[in-house]
């Protein structure tokens, strides 16, 4: 069959055979946490139907329709992830899957220096509305203030929350341990208290997305909360190590302004009393806007007291702007160098000691943690 352009044959397949399918689509975008919730939603759904997700990251404009290939009718849901990098992007997804429920995680900066400003995020998010179903629900996260304020028309919507009091399923009591966050939850009559086995009020938020969309296909929230105990984290994702007594966190799948705030305020969670490191790696596609925000990056980890950073990438001496002292900051071609620093560093740290090792996925910082996690003491 010869076509006079793949993609758009490709988009034209997927649509058609999406039209023959008699299952329920769920589908998520967001500027991060997309991967965690539809792993969440997933795990929810699936104590009651037969549910198909997005396989690894397939959630662009050829690994979505690759999805909807792999759907057929012994399938109750399909729970699709939808990335993005410009706009129009989500546009051409949703109206291949033609969501029944959408869910929008957040709207951050990744991937601001396509897009040029949070609110060209924004729109380029809200582009999911364009396939979602007339009597279709979406779902926002209502501490979000750029989604808690979008005007999204008539499509019926509910919010998650922990700060907004006026949201449709709340979170409270929070209470972090290692590696579990237990907290409370309750969405008009229905209540329950539980635990998720990672980290981070993010998390609380991406497993509240998850138990509304239960919600909403029936499944109470004891049920959810007792599915979303054994959620098992994405690898490269907020995963966790220890080693002789010191705490890993493996968070290198990508980076952005906001994964990082979230990632260093975190840190602290997993010490047991010691000191926190971070070992940082560029956050990329950020265009004009990089040179500020790795400098706020540098600022942030000093706000959040960490004891010392690493950096490597491109911008290091707008990083060492932000944090001039207690950091050494390489350019992306020294990452050899930064490697043996770290190495050197290694051989200080203690148990109960706790390591970020953060960057965007092109900069490849697993390979940094192969490198000096057999340097510890």
């Amino acid at each position: 069959l010869l076509v006079d352009d793949t993609l758009t044959a490709m988009h034209k397949l997927a649509s058609y055979y999406r039209q023959l399918l008699d299952i329920k689509v769920v589908a998520i975008t967001g500027s991060n946490g997309k991967t965690s919730t539809r792993d969440m939603t997933k795990t929810v759904l699936a104590t009651k139907y037969k549910v198909y997700s997005t396989d690894k990251n397939y959630n662009n404009e050829i690994g979505l329709p690759k999805s909807v290939f792999q759907l057929d009718d012994s399938y109750d849901i399909a729970v699709l992830e939808m990335g993005m990098n410009h706009l129009g992007e989500i546009s051409r997804l949703t109206n291949i899957a033609k969501p029944d429920v959408a869910i929008i995680t957040n709207v951050g900066k990744a991937h601001i220096g396509n897009l040029g400003s949070q609110e060209n995020i924004l729109k380029a998010k809200l582009e999911i509305l364009e396939g979602l179903k007339e009597d279709g629900l979406l779902i926002l996260n209502g501490d979000d203030a750029l989604l808690s304020t979008a005007d999204t028309g008539a499509f019926k919507k509910q919010f998650t929350g922990i700060e907004n009091k006026n949201a449709d399923i709340k979170a409270c009591e929070i209470e972090s341990n290692i590696n579990i966050t237990n907290f409370s939850v309750s969405c008009g009559d229905d209540s329950a208290r539980g635990y998720i086995p990672v980290l981070g009020r993010y998390n609380v938020l991406n497993a509240l997305e998850a138990m509304l969309c239960g919600l909403h296909f029936g499944i109470d929230l004891k049920t959810a909360f007792k599915a979303l105990e054994g959620y098992e984290k994405v690898s490269m994702r907020c995963e966790s190590e220890e080693i002789n007594g010191i705490v890993f966190v493996k968070d290198y799948y990508n980076s952005s302004p906001d994964s990082s705030r979230v990632a260093l305020e975190t840190l602290t969670s997993y010490a047991k009393g010691g000191k926190t490191y971070a070992l940082l790696g560029e956050m990329l596609e950020l265009g004009e806007f990089s040179a500020k925000e790795h400098e706020n990056l540098g600022a942030m980890c000093k706000k959040n007291n960490i004891d010392f950073v690493f950096f490597v990438g491109d911008d290091f001496e707008s990083f060492k702007k932000g944090m001039p002292d207690n950091s050494m900051a390489f350019p992306k071609e020294e990452k050899g160098k930064m490697i043996e620093a770290v190495k050197e560093f290694a051989k200080t740290m203690n148990a109960g000691d706790a390591v970020l090792v953060k960057g965007s996925r092109g900069m490849k910082m697993e390979e940094v943690f192969e490198a000096i996690k057999e340097h510890t003491k």
